[in-house]
């Protein structure tokens, strides 16, 4: 029977609980993740090309032609450059959302309004991400070994609670943009969803979010209940490590990828730019090219 006991150095003043997985079972998955994710990334970014693949030219060059039309008669991108584009990409389009531009057309067919609502909810769902890292990162550095602080007060769990706050409101948020499209068609029409598609993505992040909360309110009762909490245990336990384990082994196999995809093509705009031309990955910003909608594609961007 688990009990809450006093924390030793260097959390000491907080009250612990023992883990309900051993850490070494979660170091071990953690790095077979990583591993998973680093040959996922390999076979379905470089392998088949999409981290460097800009979809307009594909309209422009045959994608046999690439080497020879495109990238051999690029001038070369120094590491300055490289590093330069990579900040500004990290912090300019992905932790601002800035990237989001490249879903709105300047046409006037955008009837439905939903980029503010799309970038809110991004934004949520990326710092929620970002809050969760800097919880793991302080309960690995700061817990004692198989020992979980439960005090609310901690740091580590003060950022756990404020990035579960934010993948689940915005995941709402963007569910609630989804609907307004999707109901677009017309007012006797269902709303439909792609779950493995377009909406796996803010699926699996509010899942994550409830999923982690309800462990944390399992442990918290195991602390203090024992042996009675066990089943309820057991259960969050499975109910957060599924969605995590599906989140990051199938995330390259769903439509989620574009979002790594996407980083990287925004690094080589940004790199591009000075080489603006014909010998460039990116083509001339003279020509405007419309999607299927009619919108007008920013540069970078399909």
């Amino acid at each position: 029977m688990a009990s809450a006991t006093p924390c030793p150095a260097p959390v000491s003043g907080y009250m612990c609980v023992e883990s309900p997985v051993d850490w070494f079972a979660i170091d071990v998955l953690a790095i077979a993740t990583v591993m998973w994710i680093l040959a996922t990334l390999w076979y379905k970014g470089v392998r088949h090309a999409n981290l460097m693949r800009y979809p307009q030219i594909q309209m422009l060059i045959p994608y046999s032609q690439w080497e020879s039309k495109l990238l051999q008669e690029k001038p070369q991108i120094g590491a300055g450059k490289a590093i330069s584009a990579f900040f500004k990409t990290l912090f300019v389009d992905v932790l601002a959302m800035n990237i989001l531009k490249c879903e709105f057309g300047l046409s006037e067919k955008e009837v439905v309004k939903t980029r503010t609502a799309k970038r809110t909810a991004k934004l949520l769902m990326v710092w929620g991400f970002v809050f969760a890292g800097i919880s793991t990162t302080l309960a690995y550095l700061m817990f004692p070994h198989n020992m979980i602080v439960i005090d609310l007060t901690h740091p580590a769990r003060i950022f756990g609670m404020l990035g579960g706050v934010f993948m689940i409101v915005g995941a709402l948020v963007w569910f609630s943009a989804r609907y307004k499209e999707a109901k677009y068609a017309g007012p006797f029409t269902p709303a439909k969803f792609d779950w493995i598609g377009a909406d796996y993505l803010p699926l699996m992040v509010l899942l994550l979010g409830v999923s982690g909360f309800v462990l944390q309110g399992a442990i918290l009762a195991y602390a203090s209940m024992g042996g009675a909490a066990e089943p309820f245990l057991y259960f969050a336990v499975h109910f957060h490590a599924i969605p995590v384990a599906a989140f990051f082994w199938l995330f390259f196999w769903t439509k989620a990828d574009h979002i790594i995809y996407r980083i990287f093509w925004r690094i080589y705009e940004y790199a591009d730019k000075d080489f603006a031309g014909t010998n460039t990955r990116l083509p001339p910003p003279t020509i405007k090219y419309l999607n299927k909608t009619g919108k007008e594609i920013k540069g970078g961007y399909a």
